[in-house]
């Protein structure tokens, strides 16, 4: 649930279901993801579907499908290492979270970014990505802070 984490500050407070670090549900989360690559271009995609079950106080937070992918260019294609630029669209479907079978109000969300991302790899041992994305539609049901642009990261050492 790291993923989720969500910080809202609306009013006079945070609500009870804006911060929450465990809800007491069962979740099952699918996806896949798929790359393509032709000389110097390439294509991924990737998928994800959270079915979220219903937790402590009979809350339930909605299930989430969030999604990725774009074309990109390697900049470098070398034997021990790789560069490359990417331009990712994704975003994000869920819809309202419920409590006691009743809708919340405000818990709903559909988002789409874009923006650049930096791959780089490092024989099979190391790999970076560094990624910014930018709005292009958020539309969410009810007082929600929104972001107004992400910046993400990741670093893989495998030994």
């Amino acid at each position: 649930m790291a993923k989720n984490l969500r910080i809202a500050i609306v009013g006079a407070g945070i609500g009870g279901h804006d911060l929450a670090l465990g809800s007491g549900s069962y979740d099952g989360i699918v996806g896949t993801g798929v790359f393509g690559r032709w000389k110097k271009g390439f294509l991924t995609a990737n998928v994800q579907y959270a079915i979220r079950s219903e937790g402590s106080f009979e809350h339930q937070y909605a299930n989430d499908l969030s999604w990725s992918g774009g074309p990109g260019v390697y900049l470098a294609l070398k034997d021990d290492y790789t560069l490359s630029l990417q331009a990712i669209v994704s975003g994000e479907y869920k819809r309202e979270d419920t409590i006691h079978g009743a809708d919340l109000s405000d818990t709903a969300e559909t988002s789409v970014f874009l923006g650049p991302q930096f791959n780089f790899t490092w024989e099979d041992k190391f790999s970076a990505q560094l990624g910014a994305d930018l709005p292009v539609s958020i539309k969410s049901s009810g007082d929600q802070i929104v972001p107004t642009f992400r910046i993400h990261a990741a670093l893989t050492w495998r030994f």
